[in-house]
């Protein structure tokens, strides 16, 4: 193991530049394209719903009184800003609620992508290829977080990859959109490699969606600068000094398998994660868990002596959440909420369920169990109810994509935009002007 192994991943910025050049839909498999279309979907969604709750209220606030007027769309606010501003806002709504894709990519390249082809007017084509380029990009670079919960990166030493290698994936879909030469998306991607920074101690407040927005309008904002001549260190993500040793040690065989398949081997290609509960993945399977004992047994709150579980403090760093904005990540709460109300909703993640009594209660009664691989309930009758934590479900298809979309919507988009919308994402690649979806995703009041 070295530092950053900058042999092991020659040419690194290079290959990442030469693809985001070089890329063209034709390239991309037919299921990347599919899948790329249903993220942006989803992702557009959420964003809209999250424009309507705590941290969209906050975050439109402050766009109302510090963005600059442009051509950019809010989505689902009436607001049009600049395309840095859109990059921000954007791109920190899309994960406002931890409702999107568990991937969670989308968000920056999207933001990005879609405010560079909003402000100059280019096609969905355009755009798509855009998206794909930074989602791809980011993907490649996975591996540096991939063994986190080994101890193994800088996500054991607490980097989060949005914030790592948001800018670098927002600069590369920046770039292609704007059409930027080999030499100034070479450039675009030094200037963002210096220009990141994301904890995992972020998770369960807004600081974690921040990241992914502030991502998006960085990268837009390093693509700009290289447009205008700016420079960077052709190396700064492999070369001595640079982004690889910053964040070391790294393991050799993960800094020799970055990008090695990027353009071969599409990560959209494979099945999408699309989330069906607005929290941090690490609690669906055992809100799952307890959905399905519920049912079964048609369990009662006041029945619950205690509930044994793993609150897997790590990456869940709110155990007893104090807002109802925690509660995103917090196993004890999510749990609770789920066998209050046997479903757990976007917006149930407020102060007042927070502070209810028996909320309370149920939370107090939550047992940490290490690595346990069940979910255990034991009732005040003595009975210990077993439930196997499994992999967590995940939506897939139009149909259950679109249902997700057009509940996220509901009341903020009216029916006949939302079902429009669909079908423009469905298409993307045959519309002239991107501003045709854009411009659908004004609330229904304007």
């Amino acid at each position: 193991m070295s530092k950053g192994n900058p042999n092991g991943a020659h040419r690194l910025s290079q290959k990442l530049a030469d693809f985001t050049v070089n890329f063209s839909l034709p390239a991309a498999p037919a299921k990347a394209l599919e899948n790329a279309k249903l993220a942006i979907l989803d992702c557009l969604g959420v964003a809209a719903l999250a424009a309507t709750q705590e941290v969209g209220v906050g975050l439109l606030k402050f766009a109302s009184a510090n963005t600059s007027p442009g051509p950019c769309t809010i989505w689902g606010n009436s607001q049009s800003v600049s395309p840095r501003d859109a990059a921000l806002i954007n791109g920190t709504l899309a994960h406002g609620l931890d409702y999107d894709d568990r991937n969670h990519s989308t968000t920056y390249t999207l933001a990005a992508s879609l405010a560079v082809t909003e402000q100059l007017n280019l096609s969905g084509a355009k755009m798509l290829a855009a998206f794909i380029v930074g989602r791809e990009v980011r993907n490649s670079l996975d591996a540096l977080f991939g063994r986190r919960s080994d101890g193994i990166g800088p996500g054991a030493k607490g980097w989060h990859s949005n914030g790592i290698l948001g800018p670098i994936a927002a600069a590369c879909s920046a770039a292609h959109a704007l059409s930027l030469s080999a030499r100034e998306t070479l450039a675009a991607i030094g200037l963002a490699a210096g220009s990141c920074g994301a904890l995992t101690r972020d998770g369960g407040t807004m600081a974690k969606p921040f990241r992914t927005g502030h991502a998006a309008a960085t990268g837009l904002t390093c693509a700009l600068l290289a447009q205008s001549g700016f420079s960077s260190d052709d190396t700064a993500i492999e070369g001595p000094f640079g982004l690889l040793e910053a964040l070391g040690p790294i393991p050799d065989d993960i800094v020799a398998s970055l990008a090695r398949d990027l353009g071969v081997n599409f990560h959209l290609a494979h099945e999408l994660r699309i989330k069906p509960y607005a929290s941090c993945t690490a609690t669906h399977n055992g809100l799952e868990a307890m959905l399905r004992l519920a049912r079964q047994h048609d369990l009662k709150p006041e029945a619950v002596a205690s509930i044994e579980c793993d609150q897997k403090p790590y990456p869940l760093v709110r155990q007893i959440p104090a807002r109802g904005y925690e509660g995103r990540f917090s196993m004890a709460y999510c749990l609770a909420m789920t066998l209050i109300h046997r479903e757990l909703k976007p917006d149930d993640f407020i102060d007042a369920n927070v502070q209810q009594p028996l909320v309370q209660e149920l939370m107090g009664r939550v047992r940490h169990t290490p690595g346990g691989p069940i979910l255990v309930v034991n009732l005040k009758n003595g009975l210990r109810l077993e439930e196997k934590l499994q992999t967590p479900s995940d939506l897939h298809g139009w149909d259950a994509v679109g249902a997700k979309f057009s509940a996220a919507t509901f009341g903020i988009i009216d029916v006949t935009s939302g079902a429009a919308i669909i079908d423009q994402v469905k298409r993307l690649e045959s519309l002239a002007s991107i501003r045709s979806l854009t411009q659908l995703l004004k609330p229904s009041a304007v």
